[in-house]
């Protein structure tokens, strides 16, 4: 029997530990359909947590990231499973107990007392969008695609779309929306997806994001919206207003231009 069977469970992550508890995990397994049929070395909560620490440690190998993790439980440290052992464990557990663990958590935080997170009554926060490297290979290359130069050959790793809904006052992440770099919508989709997270708030958006699809996600929600915009989005006045802003019509040709390519 290997000699983690019945201790990896006991593995903890640090202060992240008082965030995510043992039994959150559980919880999560057990709805996704990944709790453990019977004790094995690498349980679903270790690699829930594990994942969590690949993520912290990313200059680090599989091994060093275990021993990291194992180091204060008696010698678990000697015993490491080999590298595919966690590859086939970590297909095993799949993405969607990680998304469960972020659904959880993820949240505002900011108390009515902090006045730097709130205007006028609403909570303050941002929509942002940023790529993420993914390790070369033919499989996520087909999955994710690219950027590409003028000739359509790649330019540098595959790419994974990321837009964050983040409270400003504590940089909190309130939702989080992923997909591949060459995922249809780009990141006004991505970023329409998340309106139903931002009722009752103030979002603040840059210029990649307006359009009328993404207005009319959040508007509907109930969240109000300032947004950064190219003129050509807006650029022509309805009504002008006393203090020297004007109400105007966005145009969907004015939104390809804002953000040609998503």
């Amino acid at each position: 029997m290997h000699p983690w069977i019945g201790l990896s469970d006991e593995v903890r992550l640090g202060l992240l530990t008082e965030w995510i508890v043992p039994e959150l995990v559980d919880e999560v397994l057990t709805a996704c359909g990944r709790r453990d049929a019977k004790p094995r070395p690498l349980s679903g909560r270790f690699m829930v947590y594990f994942v969590l620490a690949l993520a912290l440690f990313q200059q680090d190998s599989y091994d060093d990231v275990a021993e990291n993790l194992v180091g204060a439980l008696g010698e678990m440290d000697q015993s490491v499973p080999n590298k595919s052992s966690f590859t086939r464990a970590r297909q095993q557990l799949g993405a969607a107990p990680l998304e469960g663990v972020f659904r959880r958590v993820a949240g505002a935080i900011a108390p009515p007392t902090l006045e730097a997170a709130f205007w006028r009554g609403m909570r303050v926060a941002a929509v942002d969008g940023f790529l993420l490297d993914v390790p070369e290979n033919d499989t996520t290359r087909a999955a994710f695609g690219g950027q590409v130069d003028s000739a359509g050959r790649p330019i540098g790793f595959p790419q994974a779309r990321v837009v964050t809904l983040t409270e400003t006052g504590t940089h909190a992440t309130i939702d989080a929306r992923l997909d591949s770099f060459k995922g249809g919508g780009g990141e006004p989709a991505l970023a329409a997806g998340m309106a139903g997270s931002a009722a009752g708030m103030l979002v603040i958006m840059d210029r990649a994001f307006p359009g009328v699809a993404l207005w009319k996600a959040y508007t509907q929600a109930g969240a109000h919206l300032l947004i950064r915009a190219r003129t050509f989005v807006a650029a022509k006045p309805m009504e002008v207003l006393p203090g020297g802003t004007y109400l105007t019509r966005m145009n969907l040709a004015g939104q390809r231009r804002s953000h040609p390519g998503g």
